[in-house]
């Protein structure tokens, strides 16, 4: 009799095709800012320590993700304003933790993530999060002034706003408030 193994769903990394063919791929940590940066993300998990100094981890299971991303042209320069709002449940913890603390790391790590796989896509001459298109769609004419190749210029400080909003944290069926205890 064959033994079954388990075949538990990871997410491994990134590859990323242009027109051009094959521009390079993102491993694990470098693009897990993937996950929190589409639409279309159906749940992600996010891990960190809930203090320095502990050992203790919480793992929260990240759902209905919803990414806004605005471009601003000022003296011929493009910047871009992130918007990621996201729902937050708890998974099993052994530990008193206010919403606020968890509110806090959550957007820390989610913050950390993006960052990381933009910067790891901009070494590789990749546009991850596909912000020439987001100018393209909302303001063709600055596009086409500024565009080279079918893609506009990126550098480190193009995304200038980043901000990060849960709007619900759940411990598991019931709605987080205040202290959890266990």
């Amino acid at each position: 009799m064959a033994e079954q193994q388990d075949q538990d769903t990871a997410f491994m990394g990134v590859g990323v095709l242009s027109k051009d063919g094959f521009k390079g791929s993102l491993k694990k940590d470098t693009a897990r800012g993937m996950q929190r940066m589409h639409n279309r993300t159906y749940r992600g998990e996010v891990t960190f320590k809930l203090d320095d100094n502990e050992t203790d981890y919480l793992t929260t299971t990240l759902e209905k993700i919803k990414v806004a991303i605005k471009p601003l042209v000022k003296n011929n320069q493009v910047t871009f304003e992130v918007d990621v709002k996201l729902n937050a449940t708890l998974n099993g913890f052994k530990t008193k933790v206010s919403e606020e603390e968890i509110r806090k790391k959550i957007i820390k790590e989610v913050k950390k993530d993006i960052k990381a796989t933009y910067e790891e896509a901009l070494a590789q001459d990749i546009d991850i999060y596909r912000l020439s298109e987001q100018l393209y769609r909302k303001n063709v004419k600055v596009w086409k002034k500024l565009e080279k190749d079918g893609k506009i210029s990126l550098t480190s400080s193009s995304i200038s706003k980043l901000k990060i909003n849960v709007n619900q944290v759940n411990s598991g069926r019931k709605i987080f408030t205040g202290t959890i205890n266990e």
